[in-house]
């Protein structure tokens, strides 16, 4: 007779059964007391039990071990018991993996309408308090992803293909000397034997992080090390069995958000098992070496984002990558992705967005004639934010050859813009392009909601360029040479000329937004080579209203045909007076590679890096690579110039570089870190301003101001009068003196600073103009003075406030006729008598057509 398995002699007696009960609930409560989760929490039903499921936190008070991961994740399981996350998670978590399915949906497959919930951060222990490495620590290389061949110049070149803005000659004594430079970490600290090391670095207001490869430290701006490096997995050591612990693949991108006083740091995991992923860690506070809200965005598990840069904007973290499939058959492509920066800065469960572009290349039979890739998104300069609403902007240069299509003259070549629309309210309103679909929560990766892209909103001329064809898999080509003694075979650098390079700038500057990028170009034959390399710059501006490329330069300088360099991997940024510098490397073949950089004046030529270029920091030695690479050896992948948030001024840069060296074989690379800053920049003023109008008499009817938000926008539609007069009033939290005041549009009548405001009189205001009203040396008593800039656009007649004068601010200023002048209807008292009449309608119709530039 078969035995019954539930007999009270069997394993699973009744008494069993209520010891085990019992044994949970009682490790349950313990859990709670730990973890802080009452017993009122555990009661909670319906919604908010569901949104506590995915909430329960790490604790670190019990350190990164097994037991905390264990119970945290019984807890979870627990309470999500006949909850629709309750299939797998408990088994899944318990063993330290993921709850996503183990079967991923590709990227590429149809997406179905299921709820998506957020990646829940964990807390780290304090960054300063974790060991150096960890069991995973060790650094293990991916194999070098294959650049698309439509990313490849067509060679033999056109012959009518020239660079229309190569800058040949510069000045070699203008650019500011550095203010000192102090070593970075080095081969063994990052990696223990990686190849290329990826520097890259962020400045704040009293630290210096560097990330290379897979490690990172922190520094005082003196170069007192205030945390020796380590492993960036250990950030994510309380929770041991994550991706994000058991993998340290490097690619590392650390930001520093001042709009939030907080630190990025992120890399990537460049492992399928099971799925790819993106590591992102958010400072607790503006310590860098203290405790982050941990953050792992799993990805795919069949196409791998290779080389992401990230960026920060107001509403999110943008992070642009280069999608290489597993499979043989998928297409190259570029990712768009924004993570939900307003709840990570405080810790809490957030959300991500992807657009894949893989729809936008042009394939046919394997073979693809254009490819998205190399792209960088915008990220934040400066004290003033974007105006309320601004999408972040994905640029991506083109070496089309394309011939005349106006506005462009001659062969040129293109800049693709996308616009990146997050709707974090409802993300399925969100957009990356020109015809992108909603993106849809993706199935198995809770948090990501995935969509594809759309066309670039804008594509911009630029003058033609010379595309690099130096790349890894390829032969020596046009790589930068390094010094060698003969009888030493020659040895060669890698560019990474497909792509743009780090980092993508954004300045507001009130009556302009500048954006600053760089990359690699070729350059003709000159007397002593075959065609050398340079830095291609562009400055474009104002890029959601009225877009343009205002300068652009390739920077190749021959001084001296005994030593001509090559200069590539470079960096820019802007600094608070709108003076333009870069960061990069130069090698020759009688000159070791060195950290070097160059720049210009607000006020200088246009295209030109007129203040020429400076040495930051002498090479001494080669990288050889012979049996890797023959003549080909990796450096960079990218390199940091970043602006100093304490002064808008400062600019820091970090790269490699290698010491004295006589190995054969080997790269013994290092890395450095230093400043400099132009003396003509003025930092902006740590006065507070509460306040700035545009403030008109309206006779009897009184005094009435519009607005002038500092961030732009603010349109004055009243009329100057025949001489173009305007007031312009600021109020500062304190009072304050000044030493006098510029505009940008007309010239300043006088100055009139009186306790905590500040009036600025201006004539000859021309209309239809974008100006900027900067106050000088702004100091209460106890700041180093500095300037106020004040953002005022003038269109006469533009009473809806829009940027443009047309039939509905006539039909918007006929309503108000014979109405009282009130606080509702000014703007419509154009000619700021007092009453609306028909003199305010005829002034309106005459100026209708006109526009902001």
């Amino acid at each position: 007779m078969k035995n019954n398995s539930f007999s009270k002699s069997g394993i699973f007696s009744a008494r069993a059964l209520v010891a085990l009960l019992l044994f949970f609930v009682s490790a349950l409560f313990a859990l709670a007391a730990l973890t802080d989760l009452s017993p009122a929490k555990l009661a909670g039903t319906g919604s908010e039990q569901s949104t506590l499921v995915s909430e329960i936190p790490l604790d670190p008070a019990l350190g990164h071990s097994y037991w905390n991961e264990l119970m945290t994740a019984s807890a979870r399981a627990f309470l999500s018991l006949g909850t629709t996350q309750s299939s797998h998670i408990f088994a899944m978590r318990a063993a330290g993996a993921h709850t996503h399915n183990a079967n991923a949906v590709s990227h590429s497959r149809s997406l179905s309408p299921v709820v998506s919930v957020a990646v829940t951060p964990a807390l780290s222990l304090p960054f300063r308090d974790l060991p150096e490495t960890n069991p995973y620590s060790a650094w293990v290389e991916r194999p070098e992803m294959q650049t698309p061949p439509s990313r490849l110049p067509r060679l033999p070149r056109d012959p009518n293909e020239l660079d229309p803005v190569l800058q040949m000659g510069a000045a070699t004594n203008a650019m500011p000397a550095a203010n000192g430079s102090f070593e970075g970490m080095n081969v063994s600290q990052a990696c223990g034997s990686c190849l290329p090391p990826d520097p890259n670095g962020a400045v704040g207001p009293n630290h210096y992080v560097q990330m290379v490869n897979s490690s990172v430290a922190v520094y005082s701006k003196t170069g007192t090390t205030l945390m020796a490096p380590r492993a960036i997995n250990t950030l994510w050591s309380v929770t041991p069995n994550s991706e994000c612990f058991t993998n340290n693949n490097g690619d590392p991108i650390v930001l520093y958000d001042q709009l939030a006083d907080r630190w990025l740091v992120s890399q990537f995991v460049a492992s399928a098992a099971p799925n790819y992923a993106q590591c992102i860690a958010i400072s607790q506070t503006a310590d860098p070496t203290g405790a982050y809200y941990l953050y792992e965005f799993d990805q795919a598990s069949d196409v791998f984002n290779d080389y992401p840069h990230l960026g920060v904007w107001p509403d999110g973290y943008y992070m642009s990558t280069n999608q290489f499939p597993d499979s043989t058959t998928g297409s190259v492509a570029a990712g768009a992705w924004a993570f939900e920066r307003p709840k990570m800065i405080i810790g809490q469960p957030a959300r991500y967005i992807f657009f894949d572009e893989t729809p936008l290349a042009t394939c046919a039979a394997g073979t693809c004639s254009y490819t998205p890739f190399g792209q960088l998104p915008t990220t934040l300069d400066g004290k003033t934010p974007p105006p309320a609403g601004t999408p972040n902007f994905f640029a991506e240069v083109d070496d089309l050859d394309t011939p005349n299509a106006p506005p462009a003259v001659g062969v040129h070549d293109e800049m693709h813009i996308w616009k990146f629309h997050v709707d974090w309210d409802n993300p399925a309103n969100s957009s990356f392009g020109v015809g992108s679909s909603a993106p849809a929560p993706k199935p198995g990766f809770p948090g990501q909601y995935a969509g594809s892209a759309g066309q670039p909103n804008l594509i911009l001329p630029i003058a033609d360029y010379l595309a690099s064809a130096c790349q890894i898999e390829n032969s020596v080509n046009d790589c930068s040479p390094e010094k060698v003694n003969p009888p030493q075979a020659p040895e060669y650098l890698d560019v990474l000329g497909d792509r743009l390079m780090f980092r993508f700038t954004y300045h507001n500057f009130g009556d302009h937004e500048s954006f600053v990028v760089n990359h690699t170009a070729d350059t003709p034959a000159d007397p002593n080579t075959t065609g050398r390399n340079g830095v291609r710059w562009y400055e474009l501006r104002n890029l959601n209203s009225s877009p343009v490329v205002y300068q652009q330069g390739t920077f190749a300088p021959l001084q001296d045909q005994t030593n001509p360099l090559w200069r590539w991997m470079g960096s820019a940024a802007m600094d608070n007076s709108g003076d333009l510098a870069i960061g990069y490397t130069a090698s020759g073949p009688n000159y070791f590679p060195s950290l070097h950089y160059a720049g210009r004046l607000s006020g200088d030529p246009s295209n030109e890096l007129s203040q020429g270029e400076a040495v930051l920091f002498m090479g001494a030695g080669i990288e050889i690579q012979t049996g890797v690479f023959p003549f080909r050896n990796r450096w960079g992948d990218y390199s940091a110039l970043t602006v100093d948030p304490s002064d808008d001024c400062t600019f820091w840069y970090t790269n490699e570089y290698l010491p004295a060296n006589t190995a054969i074989l080997g790269a013994s690379w290092h890395t450095r870190i230093g400043s400099f800053r132009f003396p003509q920049c003025v930092s902006p003023t740590s006065v507070s301003i509460v306040s700035a109008v545009s403030r008109k008499v309206h006779g009897s009817a009184g005094t009435f101001d519009v607005d002038l938000p500092l961030t732009g926008g603010g349109i004055e539609p009243r009329s100057g009068g025949t001489n173009g007069n305007h007031e312009i009033v600021v109020t500062f939290a304190v009072p304050v003196t000044i030493s006098g005041a510029e505009t940008t549009c007309g010239t300043i009548a006088g100055t009139n600073p009186n306790g905590n405001q500040v009036t600025i009189d201006l004539t000859g205001v021309p209309n239809a103009s974008r100006c900027a009203v900067t106050i000088n040396g702004v100091t209460d008593g106890t700041a180093i003075p500095g300037n106020a800039r004040v953002p005022v656009n003038f269109l006469a007649g533009d009473t809806t406030g829009n940027g443009s004068v047309n039939s509905s601010d006539i039909a918007q200023t006929q309503s108000q006729s014979g109405q009282l002048v009130t606080l509702s209807n000014f703007r419509e008292d154009v000619t700021v008598n007092g009453s609306i009449n028909s003199s305010d309608i005829a002034t309106v119709q005459s100026k209708s057509g006109t526009a902001l530039p």
